[in-house]
């Protein structure tokens, strides 16, 4: 037993411990209104809710509410309160209510995350600020800007396929740094253009940073930090470099970064402050998007139903030419929403299995939140609220008693019953004003490349493995391999050796 290891002072210690944290949790333990969601308690006064967070990762929320089943309810944390809302009724009442904003964390998290100076943190601290510089992502991320980001992102990833010729593998010893480096090369480059400084052979610098991005953000010491720090200060140093020589200003720059680096200028950000304030684009346009990317690829690829299936989509939407070098596919990436239903199902259902960052945002007043009967709950001002896609994409009562199960076909022919059940359920990409501005670019990056590999390649050696959850503060699930080995090899598929791929202007 645990007290067996535990030497009489020790014991004593904790006991006194514990006792002094239960007798001071009746004084600092934050006050609840009879209208507010109930309190629940954690079993350690103060800090177990704090603990438990960080010890478990996503599935601290999973854990609460498969305990509990509560709509909603409130942590005491300290002398403070956070309120958890797994009812999608609420969360969506939260979403549309004015009163709850996710700004706050928009300038309090960017100082720490990005090692901002004090000129770019005031900056930021303004609302103007925040309104163009929101409306500049948005504007740039639809219509024609939003296609000429998807067609030198997807010509970038073929760099990586063309070049396979008949006979020959690549040969990846880890499908998910191999997708993951390629991915992060791909969406740079076509944000910062042809002298995009984050090559592939820099993009591990980015998953070194945000392993420990949220710790940083939460300004925790840099001792504990350093290997984010410093991989942080090394992108730093890259983006400094090509914000100094205006690189922004080259043929081929991508609208956001074009626009966003003369608004910026404009407000007073130097050079070193656009490099630390936009390592924010690449981080936040590959961090999500690669193991979903991951996890759509090893769904695909090892189940010979669902490759046949989306073999056959793809390839009534390609157009095939012959030439003196071999064959082109011309590939219009804007018909596979409307032209690839199981390809998106199966999207979606990588989705809800895998992406669960959690919704965080804060009162900004007194206000009320009510769900679909009619209940209404009372928030006070000041408190922040979070809300776990780890719960939400699996309540039975919404998904069915397979909620658990990789089932992409309840994506397809949906009811309108269902459709009114799930709506406001599924938040891989938040939601409200702040719903992901990036999400159709993750969705034609993602789509384009897996159809490609899908229709003119064979996959040998490649696995599914389980996931785990990666920790606070990080929303994709990763691959938790066991026994299986990670790597793969891709070859030509027969009658598709000479086939070259291009995108539809």
């Amino acid at each position: 037993m645990f007290w067996d290891n535990v030497s009489l002072p020790n014991a004593w210690a904790i006991v006194t411990l514990t006792g002094l944290l239960f007798i001071l949790s009746r004084y600092v333990s934050p006050s609840v209104e009879s209208l507010e969601p109930p309190l629940l308690r954690p079993r350690v006064p103060l800090v177990g809710h704090i603990i438990s967070m960080f010890s478990e990762g996503g599935g601290f929320y999973v854990r609460l509410f498969k305990e509990r089943r509560m709509p909603i309810c409130a942590l005491p944390m300290l002398n403070g309160k956070v309120y958890i809302i797994n009812s999608p009724d609420l969360i969506q009442s939260a979403l549309k209510n004015n009163d709850i904003s996710f700004d706050p964390f928009l300038v309090e998290f960017s100082k720490a995350m990005w090692g901002l100076s004090q000129n770019a943190g005031d900056l930021i601290s303004d609302k103007e600020y925040l309104k163009t510089g929101l409306s500049i992502i948005q504007s740039t991320l639809m219509g024609e800007p939003l296609h000429r980001l998807n067609l030198s992102a997807l010509t970038r990833l073929m760099t990586y396929l063309n070049p396979i010729r008949p006979g020959e593998e690549l040969d990846a010893p880890d499908v998910f740094i191999w997708l993951r480096d390629i991915l992060t090369d791909a969406t740079a480059t076509a944000l910062f253009g042809a002298k995009n400084p984050l090559t592939v052979d820099k993009a591990h610098l980015m998953w070194t940073f945000d392993k420990q991005s949220m710790f940083v953000a939460l300004g925790v010491p840099s001792f504990i930090t350093k290997k984010a720090i410093n991989a942080r200060r090394e992108i730093n140093n890259l983006l400094l470099t090509y914000y100094e020589s205006g690189s922004e200003l080259k043929d081929g720059v991508s609208d956001i970064i074009r626009d966003r680096v003369k608004f910026l200028r404009s407000t007073g950000f130097t050079d070193d402050d656009l490099a630390h304030m936009e390592t924010l684009l690449p981080w936040v346009g590959v961090t999500n998007t690669a193991p979903t990317l991951f996890w759509l690829f090893v769904h695909v690829l090892t189940n010979p139903h669902y490759l046949s299936r989306v073999r056959t989509e793809i390839e009534e939407i390609i157009i095939i030419t012959n030439g003196s070098d071999g064959k082109t596919a011309t590939f219009d990436v804007r018909k596979l929403e409307k032209c690839c239903p199981f390809l998106h199902a199966c999207y979606q259902e990588s989705l809800r299995h895998y992406l669960h960052s959690i919704g965080n945002r804060r009162v900004m007043e007194d206000t009320k939140v009510q769900d679909a009967q009619g209940r209404s709950y009372l928030l006070k001002k000041g408190f922040n609220i979070q809300w776990a896609p780890s719960v939400t994409h699996f309540i039975d009562e919404i998904w069915g008693p397979d909620a658990n199960t990789f089932k992409p076909e309840r994506f397809l022919d949906v009811s309108v019953q269902d459709e009114k059940k799930r709506r406001g359920s599924q938040l891989s990409f938040g939601g409200g004003k702040h719903l992901c501005p990036g999400r159709k670019f993750a969705f034609t990056e993602i789509l384009g490349f897996v159809g490609v590999v899908a229709l003119s390649f064979e996959a040998e050696g490649l696995s599914l493995p389980k996931s785990r959850d990666p920790g606070v503060g990080v929303g994709p699930r990763m691959p938790d391999w066991g026994g299986f080995d990670p790597g793969f090899r891709l070859r030509r598929r027969e009658g598709w050796e000479d086939v070259t791929w291009v995108f539809q202007e």
